[in-house]
């Protein structure tokens, strides 16, 4: 508890001496010392020199941060449509990042193969930087049992029962986290994004899906089968549209990326006069949002549905939750600046007035980089929650 004390006090404020990590931690100076030794013998820790401006007479004070080059975290994500991998150095500076588009329709095994090459590529660039990798985070968009790093349901890409981390344990000689991207990036946005040191952090990323998650004092929540925080399946019209996950009405079909091209398509077929209407089958969410920039009246009136269809969920959400920070991220966020007024209207007509009063509302940091950010963010936590002996405390020893 001490050392993490320590980790997390350099993480949020360094650089910091060995007497001031003592004063702001509680923890007396001897025993500082003594853990910073074993902290720098570990390579989590190290010294920058002498601060520019010596207060007090006397041995100049030496300051200490976390070591940049303790090793790297490499962290994934697969998305419907894409696959994105990063590679993090101990103070979240991105050292590699590879992007690629795949075939939403591409089969688990296609999916899985392209993913794992792509995956060793960038595995292997890193080894040749000569440091340790710490970990691999992959985040998916569903259902994911962590402890078995096992992938339950992915309704977006229609996945089921793949146990992802034994299909890709065998190729990789570090641990694998997997956990469901929505909760990989609400973690991260707590963690260092727009929520830190939040209380309650409620998290919703809306994209070709939608999901969300929860942070309470730093810990995400799980629930009791580690599946909590799916807000995108909760019903708000009975008898609604269908939804991949085989209900009808749920959130997700109200405010995805395909609820608003739906929007734009019957605008037009009612008559709705609009550039958009040249990309017929080939219209992306940016096409609407550059429309929607420029002024177009059909694409404003489609974010603008979203958006009240995304204040109406969230309504709900803080109401049930009392949050102290609600995060909006997903690919959607790129029209934060047309949806958000929508969204606000929509939660002060709906959410009780002493929680809403106290909500800090804010877009995602981390945007496109959300889960893979957070993804790096879990590992990270789990070496500074135990700094000695964190490859055990993933379920791993080398």
């Amino acid at each position: 508890m001490n050392l993490r004390l320590i980790l997390e006090t350099l993480r949020q404020s360094a650089p910091k001496s060995r007497a001031v990590l003592a004063e702001l931690t509680g923890l007396n100076k001897a025993s500082v010392s003594s853990m910073i030794r074993d902290l720098i013998a570990a390579g989590l820790v190290r010294e920058m020199g002498v601060p520019e401006m010596q207060s007090e007479a006397g041995r100049p004070a030496i300051n200490l941060q976390l070591n940049p080059e303790a090793g790297y975290t490499i962290s994934a994500e697969i998305g419907v449509g894409y696959i994105s991998v990063i590679v993090i150095g101990f103070n979240f500076d991105i050292v590699a990042q590879r992007y690629e588009s795949i075939n939403p329709e591409t089969s688990v095994d296609e999916c899985l193969k392209n993913f794992t090459a792509l995956l060793a590529d960038v595995y292997q660039q890193a080894r040749r930087f000569g440091r340790r990798i710490f970990g691999i985070a992959v985040g998916v968009p569903g259902l994911v049992d962590m402890e078995r790093g096992y992938l339950l349901f992915a309704p977006n890409l229609q996945w089921r029962d793949v146990p992802l981390r034994d299909m890709l344990q065998p190729h990789f000689d570090v641990p694998i986290l997997v956990s469901n991207e929505a909760n990989m990036a609400a973690f991260g946005e707590n963690y260092f994004g727009e929520g830190q040191h939040s209380r309650l952090l409620l998290y919703v990323s809306a994209g070709v899906g939608l999901g969300g998650g929860i942070v309470i004092k730093g810990q995400l929540l799980t629930g009791a089968t580690g599946l909590a925080s799916e807000f995108g399946h909760m019903t708000v019209v009975p008898d609604g549209l269908s939804c991949r996950c085989g209900n009808s009405g749920c959130w997700e079909t109200q405010v995805s990326e395909t609820a608003v091209l739906r929007r734009v398509r019957e605008m037009i077929l009612a008559g709705g006069r609009t550039p958009l209407s040249r990309w017929k089958e080939q219209l992306t969410i940016r096409h609407v949002v550059n429309a929607a920039e420029a002024g177009d009246e059909v694409a404003n009136a489609a974010l603008a549905e979203t958006g009240r269809w995304l204040g109406i969920g969230l309504a709900s959400l803080i109401n049930a939750l009392n949050p102290e920070h609600v995060v909006f991220g997903g690919s959607l966020s790129v029209a934060h600046t047309i949806l958000v007024p929508h969204i606000r209207a929509e939660i002060e007509r709906r959410a009780l007035t002493w929680m809403w009063d106290q909500v800090s509302f804010r877009i995602a940091k981390h945007t496109a980089n959300a889960a893979v950010m957070g993804g790096a963010a879990l590992i990270h936590d789990r070496i500074v929650t135990h700094p000695l002996t964190w490859q055990s405390s993933m379920g791993y020893a080398l």
